[in-house]
């Protein structure tokens, strides 16, 4: 199977990185942005975000592309598909093999924000560092869009792109803000915002079997990324939420805590779990092996928007595909999916 979606017996665990010491980083960034601007600097980098982040003091790039900043690569890659080849977007947290909640701003972040026009953002706190650097660089035609505010969840997960609704309407609101900034485009926008939503039947289809046939099952998750994915395949959590807080929060999660995950592992009371490669521990390694030794299908996710797929859709879709599978594949019987409304 594919990427970061397949149902797997294996054994890789990727470390958990040092916890990021914000106050500093953020000091230190904007420091440097600040030395940064006032020497005209016309670009930097930052290999810790998987691509290279523009400077320089326009919010146009190449033949007038509007600059668009993502603080994470899943929303970056929404506005790329909207906003075609009259957007140049950057998103700064797109590496697969570090744990977002921990990164580690860097001038090159800074100096992209600064320049850009239109800035989106996450909420809440999945990226309160973008928010911080963004005041110290005001700019009164910069426009800021927070996938947030515009979805409205009723929950504080933040991995707001797991649940089909949520990217469809900060798609919506992407399509809004492009036409706003450069309305000479807005009729492709529209056209590209329509496709988009096309696309992504393919995922919202998905869920919908998973609905279909297993709404009520129990699963289990490490962390809270395919949180929205069960929660609108009509999956209910067989383990305690406080394991999966704490292990997004990089604390240990309590004994308590553990060994109710292991009991509903041992006993069958949970169909899969749900592995995030991005944020693992020794604890959700050797629950990973536990679950591997007593015959639970271990499904594997990803934070954010691997390489190995060319688009948020193709990537969600493979992943509910991959827990389909898991629980035992589609069953005769359809039903509608409430995702995507």
């Amino acid at each position: 199977m594919v990427g970061a979606a397949r149902v797997t017996a294996g054994s890789g665990v990727l470390p958990r990185p040092r916890r990021a010491r914000a106050g500093e980083l953020l000091t230190g960034a904007i420091t440097l942005l600040g030395v940064a601007l006032v020497a005209g600097c016309a670009s930097v980098s930052d290999p810790s975000a998987g691509n290279g982040l523009p400077g320089g003091p326009a919010a146009t790039v190449g033949h007038g592309a509007i600059r668009v900043v993502a603080s994470v690569n899943v929303w970056g890659d929404v506005a790329r598909q909207i906003g075609g080849d009259r957007v140049s977007v950057t998103s700064i947290i797109s590496d697969p093999n570090v744990d977002p909640h921990e990164y580690e701003t860097s001038v090159g972040a800074a100096a992209a924000l600064a320049d850009a026009a239109l800035v989106i953002l996450n909420g809440l706190g999945y990226d309160e560092f973008a928010s911080k650097l963004l005041a110290a660089s005001p700019r009164p035609d910069r426009v800021v869009l927070t996938a947030a505010d515009v979805a409205r969840p009723t929950s504080d997960n933040p991995h707001l792109w797991y649940y089909p609704s949520y990217v469809l309407a900060t798609a919506r609101a992407i399509e809004a803000r492009l036409a706003g900034i450069d309305p000479a485009g807005a009729a492709a926008y529209v056209a590209n915002l329509r496709a988009f939503q096309s696309a992504y039947v393919s995922v919202s289809t998905v869920i919908a079997k998973i609905n279909a046939g297993y709404a009520g099952l129990a699963v289990a998750y490490t962390e809270r990324v395919p949180g929205y994915l069960a929660q609108a395949a009509g999956l209910r959590l067989g383990v305690p939420e406080s394991f999966a807080r704490a292990i997004e929060d990089g604390v240990d999660p309590s004994p308590r805590d553990e060994v109710a995950f292991r009991d509903a592992l041992a006993k069958h009371t949970v169909a899969a779990l749900l592995y995030n490669t991005q944020a693992a521990s020794p604890a959700t390694a050797q629950l990973r092996q536990l679950a591997q030794r007593d015959g639970v299908p271990v499904v594997e996710v990803t934070e954010t928007l691997p390489p190995s797929f060319s688009d948020i859709q193709s990537w969600q879709a493979a992943q509910a595909t991959a827990l389909l599978t898991a629980l035992g594949g589609p069953v005769s019987h359809h039903g509608g999916c409430p995702c995507d409304a």
